[in-house]
């Protein structure tokens, strides 16, 4: 725990028990859903043109046994307003260490990435228990939380009959939860960088919730 604080310290500005607040986000959701596409999307846009056959073969393991992509990566933006984003991934054995991250530093949002495409009803099912612990983690009780609806253009989501909006549960969320939650629907491979107006309605809601009174209250 103490080497991951560390981590965590250098990485974003030594916030740590620190007095100045720079927001820290979190991208979370299941494996597969594109939360690594996302985080490299808003980084540099599209000129990584193979960026899903490339980190494929940076997570297979070499002859070692050693892989080249540890995993999580932290990324700084500053479109709108200047925040950290930190991608975990979202395979069994990690999601059972999401809480180290929000319970070792200051998190101010969530954007929590689900596979529009995904017809796994125990996946989907999955992905909404995992959700709503994180929104009533007390940890993350005033944290913004964007749920990203990865679509693609060869199977586009369906936002007439938004099944995922009503499987997640996103239509019968407390008061508490719901004030704080909002759906988008893009298409994350088409993304080109921070300043794209996809990811611009992502970042307006987060601003206008993390400045909320009964939020965090913060000056943007």
């Amino acid at each position: 725990m103490s080497r991951l604080k560390a981590l965590f310290a250098r990485c974003a500005g030594g916030l740590i028990g620190g007095a100045s607040e720079f927001p820290q986000f979190l991208i979370l959701g299941l494996d597969g859903a594109g939360k690594t596409t996302l985080l490299y999307r808003l980084k540099i846009g599209p000129s990584w043109e193979d960026i899903k056959e490339d980190l494929a073969a940076m997570r297979k393991p070499d002859e070692k046994g050693e892989v080249q992509d540890p995993g999580y990566h932290y990324e700084e933006f500053s479109r709108l307003f200047g925040l950290g984003i930190w991608e975990v991934p979202g395979t069994e054995a990690m999601r059972h260490v999401w809480n180290v991250f929000y319970q070792s530093m200051k998190i101010h949002g969530v954007i929590f990435v689900v596979d529009g495409a995904d017809r796994d009803e125990a996946r989907i099912d999955l992905a909404k228990k995992h959700l709503h612990v994180l929104m009533n983690e007390d940890e993350l009780r005033q944290a913004c939380f964007s749920v990203i609806i990865n679509q693609t253009k060869s199977q586009a989501y369906d936002t007439k009959e938004d099944q995922l909006h009503y499987k997640l549960g996103l239509h019968k969320l407390h008061p508490s939860c719901a004030w704080r939650t909002k759906k988008f629907v893009i298409n994350i491979l088409d993304l080109k960088g921070e300043s794209d107006k996809e990811w611009m309605q992502v970042m307006e809601f987060a601003k206008e919730t993390l400045m909320d009174a009964k939020g965090f209250g913060m000056k943007l």
